[in-house]
């Protein structure tokens, strides 16, 4: 694999990312896509052989969106180090496109595909109980919806993910501002991610029960915040500096995976993986951005969609057709939701102090 270097302005390290000079976008897409097609399996019943069996190909992308996200919002953390502007661009990127996707979920989908008349409906409590998303509590159930299907009355089986992202901007945020994230301390940070990955995901016999406990919001968060951490070691991170770092995370991976434990070596291979595909700029893929950043939107429609095509379609279409179907449908939504909600809400982002260079909007799992 052929990396590029991000430009460098003369003595001044990497540039900050931009839409024109990264693959995140393509990467990001690639992971929605990954995660809709992985959930086609379990929708429908068909066994998915996931990596190592450990994770479904849909978790390792969730791995893959933690991990660049985390790259990408300590970049924003860098630029405006204040508490509250920084959570402001957060929920201004995450809320404004989930509230839109939970009110037609509930008001407009459920109703329609539903077997309640509409007063039964709005005063059934999992009607209320839904909107509790928008609090960042997870919510699965509505009164009514998509019967005959595996997962009935589910309306949106990805959202589970997007409260342990909040968790981890404000954990992010808390150690900024506690003056962790400062040069000096940097590699404090470092080795107490690779600490508790470690300590948490390697068995051992004095910890018998807990250590067998899968933890997957934990292998999220352990991923984010090696991204951050690829984002203060940059200069080692990304372009063709990344190999080093690439070969002996993979040593180590390989190691952990040897030792039975496959967890363990996910977490190792993916973060500085992503952010070595991410941070190169290949000519083809690095313009799949150009019409917008469809991730999230992707992201938060494809499982509703899907719902909705094997309810409509399952007993008249072939697997493959009705998965086709999904995902043009999905894409249709995911560009109104970036060209009709996400960026409008980006321009109400707060300003940084100081004149800053962009930062490519994060994407969630």
């Amino acid at each position: 694999m052929s990396m590029s270097n991000i430009p460098l302005a003369a003595g001044a390290g990497p540039m900050p990312l931009t839409h024109r000079w990264n693959n995140f976008d393509a990467l990001r897409m690639g992971a929605a896509l990954l995660v809709l097609v992985s959930h086609q399996f379990s929708l429908t019943g068909r066994s998915e052989h996931g990596l190592f069996e450990v994770h479904s190909w849909g978790g390792v992308a969730v791995l893959i969106f933690f991990s660049i996200s985390g790259f990408l919002v300590a970049q924003s953390w860098d630029n405006d180090p204040r508490p509250h502007t920084f959570m402001a661009r957060r929920l201004l990127r995450v809320w404004p496109a989930l509230a839109v996707a939970v009110v037609l979920s509930a008001c407009v989908l459920g109703p329609l595909i539903g077997s309640m008349s509409w007063q039964e409906y709005v005063h059934d409590p999992f009607f209320r109980r839904y909107f509790r998303i928008l609090r960042f509590k997870n919510e699965l159930f509505l009164p009514t919806g998509f019967d005959g299907n595996l997962l009935a009355r589910v309306i949106n089986g990805s959202l589970w993910t997007i409260p342990i992202e909040m968790k981890c901007y404000v954990l992010l945020a808390a150690i900024g501002t506690l003056g962790l994230l400062r040069p000096r301390w940097r590699w404090l940070v470092a080795l107490l991610v690779l600490a508790t990955a470690v300590g948490y995901l390697w068995p051992t016999p004095w910890r018998y029960g807990w250590s067998e406990r899968r933890d997957m919001p934990l292998e999220f968060m352990l991923c984010f915040f090696a991204g951050v951490v690829c984002h203060h070691h940059r200069a080692r991170t990304t372009g063709r500096a990344a190999w080093p770092l690439l070969v002996a995370a993979w040593a180590a991976g390989a190691l952990a995976f040897a030792a039975g434990q496959q967890v363990l070596a996910l977490v190792l291979w993916v973060p500085p993986t992503a952010i070595a595909f991410g941070t190169s700029a290949w000519p083809v893929v690095r313009r799949l951005g150009r019409f917008g950043d469809v991730s999230y939107g992707l992201y938060i429609y494809a499982f509703p969609t899907q719902q909705l095509m094997i309810w409509l379609f399952k007993d008249r279409l072939p697997w493959a057709m009705v998965l086709a179907l999904s995902i043009g449908a999905t894409l249709v939504l995911a560009f109104a939701s970036w060209h009709l909600v996400e960026k409008h809400a980006l321009r109400w982002k707060p300003r940084a102090p100081r004149q800053a260079a962009p930062v490519a909007p994060t994407a969630l799992a």
